[in-house]
């Protein structure tokens, strides 16, 4: 097992020191009489902080996530973990494709440098890269298999995620829970609402929306919509109609690439509701 898989598979392996996942560091003190030793606590807030705002970036996968969870002491997802996953798979898809890491031809294929900014990431390109002939709904369904407990993993890494131990009344053995930790910046669902109910931007207002950012910004929220997350964001009606109304002006506006990954995941969710269940 390569050094990080476990992680990244959701396995309950070693965590990786926050030092090593900042992304710049600060030139060592000079040596001199006067020296003091460094402040344990203040570098490790220091560490925290720089990790929180920035350094390492929220990715579409992570902010789905953390869209389609709420609490603060313990996490719980607003729909179903099925569904949650789908959306999840789809934004690992939707990142590289972003990246130009892969196209959309229609089936998936690679089409970059493979050089992708995270573990995961790079772990679901390699695995493309091995078996490029397969469709969108094919790697959705797939990756939706793993995609929650890897995405959850990659927020823990970069500690935006905590694991909480359980005790008590479970048997089966130690089981955990995860609460988040809060944000140096605006909570990916207020984002989504503000993107739904606020004045569109230049960069989505206009034909086609080819901006990169804008692209991110509208997929989240089409997945958000297309696994039924915003009816659970305790908006008032009129707003979640205009949520959806938007939904359907936005989703022709996107590349082909995007637009086959929202449709793709909205129609398994759709399978999803007429599949009968015990």
């Amino acid at each position: 097992m390569p050094i990080h898989e476990g992680a990244v598979n959701g396995g309950r392996s070693r965590r990786l020191p926050r030092a090593v996942l900042t992304t710049s560091q600060d030139p060592p003190d000079e040596e001199g009489p006067d020296a003091r030793a460094p402040d344990p606590r203040a570098e490790r807030a220091s560490r925290e902080r720089a990790t929180r705002t920035g350094r390492i970036p929220l990715r579409l996968a992570d902010r789905y996530f953390l869209v389609a969870h709420t609490g603060t002491d313990r996490l719980a997802a607003r729909v179903d973990p099925k569904l949650v996953a789908l959306g999840c798979a789809g934004g690992l898809l939707a990142e590289l494709l972003l990246e130009d890491e892969i196209g959309v031809l229609p089936t998936v294929r690679p089409a970059g440098k493979g050089m992708p900014p995270d573990f995961l990431s790079w772990s679901v390109l390699r695995e493309i890269r091995s078996e490029p002939q397969h469709s969108v709904r094919t790697w959705i369904q797939y990756l939706s298999g793993t995609a929650t407990e890897k995405v959850r993993a990659r927020l823990t890494i970069i500690d935006v995620v905590r694991e909480v131990p359980v005790t008590g009344r479970w048997r089966a053995g130690p089981a955990v829970a995860w609460r988040p930790v809060r944000l140096d910046q605006r909570a990916p669902a207020e984002a989504v609402v503000d993107t739904f109910t606020h004045e569109e931007s230049a960069a989505i207002r206009s034909g086609m929306i080819t901006v990169p950012d804008a692209q991110a910004e509208v997929a989240l929220a089409l997945l958000v919509t297309g696994t039924g997350v915003t009816g659970r964001l305790g908006l008032p009606r009129p707003v979640q109609r205009r949520a959806e109304q938007r939904a359907e002006q936005w989703l022709p506006r996107l590349p082909a690439g995007l637009r086959t990954i929202v449709a793709e995941v909205t129609a398994a969710r759709e399978q999803w509701a007429m599949t009968p269940r015990r």
